[in-house]
């Protein structure tokens, strides 16, 4: 399941109790379980062998439309899009801490061409916001 789908909780469930039967009804809640769409850790620099590539694949698809990306301050980098035998395009180019930029909604992509980074880093692509959990209707 991936950190940003929906979980309902059980409506109702019986206690038996030796001497009564208890009957307990909970409210369903609908959680979002975290504001992270992914995390990857990217190398400072492309990887052995490569000439865009410093990290390996992640995903975007069921994420929100919009992404707020987190890295390191003063390291800029693009995202591109693993294809298996063709030319991979960039998605995102010029991304920094705090950028928010349209979701590219993809499988396979890739942190590519980092520059301002001197070892290894994090980055992540956040929900904007992950709005407070909510009652629904039995």
């Amino acid at each position: 399941m991936k950190l940003n789908q929906l979980v309902v909780g059980i409506s109702s469930f019986i206690v038996l109790a030796p001497s009564s039967v208890v009957t307990l009804h909970i409210t369903p809640v609908l959680a979002q379980s975290s504001s992270i769409c992914a995390c990857i850790t990217s190398e400072a620099q492309p990887q052995l062998g490569q000439i865009n590539r410093s990290s390996g694949n992640f995903s975007t698809q069921g994420c929100a439309t919009s992404l707020r990306w987190s890295g390191p301050d003063g390291v800029n980098f693009n995202v591109m899009r693993d294809v298996s035998g063709g030319t991979d395009p960039v998605e995102l180019t010029n991304v920094t801490n705090g950028s928010l930029l349209q979701n590219p909604n993809q499988r396979s992509l890739y942190i590519a061409n980092p520059t301002g980074a001197q070892t290894a880093f994090q980055v992540c692509a956040n929900n904007p916001s992950t709005p407070a959990p909510s009652t629904v209707a039995p």
